[in-house]
């Protein structure tokens, strides 16, 4: 089995490679919890990792969205080359699905909030 240390490593590797697909292939704004805060970015899905290794280069991820308690997406994790683990980052459509409703619908919440004046919406003076 893999140390500790190097399942660490490899989920991060993971989690780069998800949010990189969920971003530029999928045009969804994510961000990892534990990342700093864009505070000019509205309406991000913040996902939250935890693992269960099978082997040592297999595991499950368990990806969670904050605020959507009931969802849970379980990815496949092959962690036997980078090509194998790319294909198992891009094989996440389920999550893809959800996100999509999830942001759309903050999206429709935000811009309710911006029409009743509760946020302010647009450029803001320091752009």
């Amino acid at each position: 089995m893999a140390s500790n240390g190097k399942h660490k490593t490899l989920e991060r590797e993971f989690e780069d490679l998800l949010l990189d697909v969920l971003d530029q292939d999928y045009d969804l704004a994510v961000r990892r919890r534990d990342d700093t805060l864009e505070r000019r970015r509205r309406d991000l899905a913040t996902l939250t990792f935890s693992y269960r290794w099978s082997g040592p280069r297999e595991a499950r991820a368990v990806v969670r969205i904050e605020g959507a308690r009931d969802f849970k997406a379980i990815l496949p994790v092959d962690a036997s080359s980078p090509e194998e683990m790319r294909r198992s980052a891009e094989d996440c459509e389920s999550l893809v699905l959800f996100l999509s409703e999830h942001l759309e619908s903050k999206r429709g919440k935000s811009l309710a909030a911006a029409a009743e004046g509760a946020i302010r919406w647009g450029r803001r003076d320091d752009d």
